[in-house]
């Protein structure tokens, strides 16, 4: 249904990360919300991981989140240890990111869920969105893929997998987004989305889509957790089976990919990186600056004329 009020700048049908809602000619608010059940065993770490993904769409705006709402779904016999461990573990990465929770609310339920409706606010002219990708920009990735594979073997039986690719995983979901966002904005970003439940290419697909522009993708280049590719093929969720249709629907190119590639290429993201465009003459320095951080970012393509409506293509 289309909003009539003329201060909605962003709504969901924009297919973007955020919501942005004008005050005035200058201020504007950028709003979202995000929850999900456990992905790790460790109370503290999924108080991080969710408290990270909630606020990384407010950075994939170009937007600091300042205030923040939580929500919380427990069950009547959970332990108080464990919810204090949760919201500490939220706490730490609140504080880290200059977010001040101001209060939420919490209902009983079976499965236990966490999340934070979170607040930005900024300059209008300054909201970074998903329909601004120029032809010959740069295509810059900050986290690489694979949390969704890693969260399912997490869920089925960690016991046989590589202690070091959970490792990874966890360090990688519970980075917040802000350093990313501030280079990006820093060197002039125009477009930029958050990798998440659509995965890399479903994320990619909206931007390129409302941007009309072509997104020409190095498979090499693309970031993938370490030691990841014997797990590939046995852990494909029900989310990535869903975007997988959907991209078979919408990319000619898509067929191109092994199976691998597809699935890791389609993997829903938890608190995934940045994928933003900046000018070609910048990426190196971009990609310089990130590494302090984002040891994984990387130059994964760029930008082109539209042609045939393809949307993504691969080399």
């Amino acid at each position: 249904m289309e909003n009539k009020n003329p201060n909605i700048l962003v709504d969901s049908s924009h297919k973007d990360d955020a919501a942005v809602y004008k005050l005035n000619e200058n201020q504007c608010l950028v709003l979202t919300v995000d929850f999900f059940p456990p992905n790790v065993d460790d109370p503290f770490t999924y108080g991080e991981i969710v408290a990270s993904n909630s606020m990384s769409d407010i950075y994939a705006m170009g937007v600091d989140p300042v205030i923040g709402l939580n929500i919380a779904a427990f069950p009547k016999t959970f332990p108080k240890t464990v919810i204090q461990d949760i919201l500490r573990g939220s706490q730490s990465k609140c504080d880290e990111a200059g977010l001040s929770i101001i209060g939420g609310h919490t209902i009983y339920d079976s499965e236990p869920k966490y999340g934070i409706a979170a607040i930005g606010i900024t300059n209008c002219n300054q909201v970074i969105t998903n329909n601004s990708a120029k032809e010959n920009q740069a295509i810059i990735l900050t986290k690489p893929l694979g949390t969704g594979i890693v969260n399912n073997l997490i869920m089925d039986d960690k016991s046989n997998v590589d202690s070091n690719i959970i490792k990874d995983a966890v360090e990688s979901m519970s980075m917040l987004n802000k350093y990313a966002k501030d280079i990006m904005v820093k060197y002039g970003a125009s477009s930029c989305v958050d990798i998440t439940g659509y995965g890399l290419l479903g994320h990619m697909y909206n931007l390129a889509l409302n941007s009309n522009i072509n997104c020409n993708i190095n498979i090499k280049s693309v970031p993938v957790i370490n030691n990841l590719d014997d797990y590939i093929n046995s852990n494909i969720s029900s989310g990535t089976k869903s975007n997988i249709e959907f991209l078979n629907n919408k990319l000619n190119s898509f067929n191109k990919l092994d199976n691998k590639q597809k699935i890791i290429f389609s993997d829903p993201q938890t608190s995934g990186g940045l994928l933003f465009t900046v000018d070609k003459s910048k990426s190196t320095d971009v990609i310089k600056e990130l590494s302090a951080k984002h040891s994984k970012a990387s130059l994964i393509g760029e930008t082109e004329k539209l042609t045939n409506n393809e949307f993504i293509k691969f080399s």
